[in-house]
């Protein structure tokens, strides 16, 4: 399964394994109302379960914005971050301060996905139902 979201910008999946795939196109810009769509896609894939999450920010600008959003949200069990430049690495380490969900930044995709699948994740009986909902973004 995969969804298109952003007019095209960016595409969600859930794989085998269980982790949820969010990729941007390269050269795309993240707005607040972009993290919003993705969250909420996240919380209908899911089906509300606490789910890890792989997130490739390779050559993708994320405005403030949108950034805050994805911080405010608690929608998964963990984060990886998937980039290649130092821009990508200081985007990782704004999404990541303040949050207690375990989060990575990664150069290497496989080392990103070898990092989710060695994570425990919460069993489906153990889990309060997530809901995602809209959050007004906060403004960048």
């Amino acid at each position: 399964m995969e969804i298109s979201l952003a007019a095209g910008k960016g595409t969600l999946t859930l794989d085998r394994s269980g982790i949820l795939r969010l990729s941007w196109a390269k050269g795309s810009s993240v707005e607040a109302v972009d993290a919003m769509e993705s969250v909420l896609a996240v919380g209908k894939v899911s089906a509300g379960r606490m789910l890890p999450l792989l997130i490739d920010i390779s050559d993708v600008d994320v405005s403030a914005g949108a950034r805050n959003h994805y911080l405010e949200s608690r929608f998964v069990c963990a984060v990886a971050l998937v980039g290649a430049t130092n821009v990508d690495r200081v985007v990782a380490a704004w999404m990541r301060r303040g949050n207690d969900c375990p989060q990575r930044y990664f150069t290497d995709l496989s080392d990103a996905e070898a990092w989710l699948n060695g994570l425990e994740r919460p069993s489906a009986a153990g889990q309060e139902p997530v809901v995602a909902t809209a959050v007004e973004p906060t403004p960048a």
